[in-house]
């Protein structure tokens, strides 16, 4: 059992309105993903990022994004949950700014 699963087991009884996962270089997530929370209908929005890394060169990488999976994300619409694209769902911080109100 991965880092994922247990967080998914744990977390079991909470639904989650927007879920983010950025998978890099690890498992094939859906699966998991798909019986946890599709099937429980534990989250409303879904965005997940799957990045896979060049095996020679860690600087040579590649992004998939599951929005773009379209046989996917109609199965996903089937259970009332709304796959959206990664970078609509994420929040991005300045670190300087955080910082400085500590």
């Amino acid at each position: 059992m991965n880092d994922f699963e247990i967080f998914l087991k744990n977390s079991q009884n909470t639904f989650i309105n927007k879920l983010l996962i950025n998978n890099r270089g690890g498992d094939d997530i859906l699966s998991c993903v798909k019986e946890n929370i599709m099937k429980k209908k534990r989250v409303k929005y879904l965005a997940i990022m799957e990045t896979t890394f060049d095996e020679y060169d860690e600087n040579i990488y590649e992004d998939k994004e599951l929005f773009l999976l379209e046989n996917e994300v109609k199965e996903f619409e089937l259970y009332d949950i709304i796959i959206q694209e990664y970078s609509d769902l994420v929040i991005y911080t300045d670190i300087a700014f955080v910082k400085k109100l500590e």
